[in-house]
């Protein structure tokens, strides 16, 4: 069971995040954030359980071929979901007060789906620089003048030469690369994700184009350095849904990465002030076994 433990000052109140990575990246590709999460929470005088999941066909589950469709691969990651909070459950561990939904990139579609026909799993749904068709362009949501990149790195056998070319589009650290690419290359030689699954799933990101507008309150962060998706796909969602946008002026598309401990702070602070004053629907029955 991915769950990480919780620590903090104001222990009436529990808050539980679920993380979900984008296209074939997995829960370890978080890195440090998870951390960097529970610090911002510990600040704000709050709790915080992290909980992993991995999509179908990456990390744990990269020897299955994932479903077809975005709203059958966000069933997938909800039946897992139920399945944590069941061990919780059977464990002893207090139920959270609060759940959020924290997402990057291809996870903001899983996530759209999950809450627009789930909407009482979670209080709150955060999406850093994802898109939806009917909202960008496509050479928005791919932007075009990187589309060079694609054949570079689909052609390339060699694992370090791969996730080398990946981490420099996607992520503006130089000075984080060394480190960072020994572990991305540690992660694909033991679960890699097969080009069957890539293609699926971009497949079904490319397809899936959401009907109603998200119930639950939604906080969309995006990086202005993003050389993979215009930041303006970010724009776009939150005109379109009446949520808050906050930008970061350099960062990449793998933002946690660039700047995880400004997005842990924003996140934080948005939960935090968005349920001060409110009694929130509590989410803990709904998911739960």
């Amino acid at each position: 069971m991915k769950t990480q433990g919780h620590g903090g000052k104001n222990h009436g109140s529990i808050h539980q995040i679920l993380l979900l990575r984008g296209l074939t990246r997995e829960a370890r590709h978080w890195g440090d954030f998870p951390e960097e999460l529970r610090r911002a929470y510990e600040a704000q005088g709050i709790d915080l359980r992290v909980n992993l999941v991995d999509l179908p066909g990456a990390g744990a589950h990269s020897e299955m071929i994932s479903p077809t469709s975005i709203d059958a691969i966000a069933d997938f990651v909800r039946d897992r979901f139920r399945d944590q909070l069941a061990q919780e459950m059977e464990s002893g561990l207090p139920k959270a007060t609060r759940r959020s939904l924290v997402t990057i990139s291809l996870g903001g579609m899983i996530a759209t789906s999950w809450v627009t026909r789930f909407p009482n799993d979670f209080n709150s749904v955060v999406l850093m620089n994802s898109s939806l068709r009917g909202l960008s362009k496509p050479t928005d949501r791919l932007r075009v003048d990187q589309w060079w990149r694609i054949p570079l790195i689909l052609k390339e056998r060699d694992p370090e030469t791969r996730e080398r070319r990946i981490l420099e589009w996607i992520s503006n650290r130089p000075d984080r690369r060394a480190e960072v690419l020994q572990e991305w290359v540690k992660i694909q030689l033991t679960r890699p994700v097969s080009p069957a699954n890539l293609a699926i799933q971009l497949a079904a990101a490319a397809r899936y184009k959401p009907n109603k507008v998200p119930a639950v309150p939604a906080l969309l962060l995006c990086g202005r350095g993003d050389r993979m998706v215009s930041f303006s796909c970010s724009e776009s969602i939150a005109q379109a849904w009446g949520a808050k946008i906050l930008h970061h002026p350099v960062a990449g598309h793998d933002l946690p990465l660039d700047a995880g401990g400004w997005a842990a702070t924003m996140i934080a602070e948005w939960n935090s002030q968005n349920f001060a004053t409110s009694a929130s629907k509590s989410s803990s029955e709904s998911v739960s076994p």
